[in-house]
């Protein structure tokens, strides 16, 4: 059940820095008045919003075989963040490293 936590506790951190940069690729997607901009942030925040309830799902059930659960997050995490690492060229903005938040 530690694992689960520790796990838990430490993915959440790496999305606290996720969202900071998500939040800076948003304002500079907003002033380029580009809808295609907007429209891709749009899917990294609901990609986040899955990844938020999945966290909290396992933080509460803590199954005792929460492999799949493990996968599916680490895969979404890593979704999110090659996504919100090419908005953030496409846009020149500069997001920070999301391990330092761990």
């Amino acid at each position: 059940m530690a694992d689960v936590r520790d796990y838990c506790d430490k993915t959440h951190k790496r999305l606290v820095g996720i969202k900071a940069g998500l939040y800076d690729v948003l304002g500079e997607a907003e002033k380029q008045l580009d809808p295609s901009h907007v429209k891709e942030v749009k899917q990294l925040k609901s990609l986040v919003e899955d990844i938020e309830k999945s966290l909290e799902e396992l933080s509460a059930y803590c199954p005792a075989d929460w492999t799949p659960n493990k996968k599916d997050l680490d895969d979404n995490m890593a979704r999110l963040s090659q996504a919100l690492g090419q908005m953030a060229d496409k846009l020149n903005v500069t997001v920070p490293d999301t391990t330092a938040w761990i």
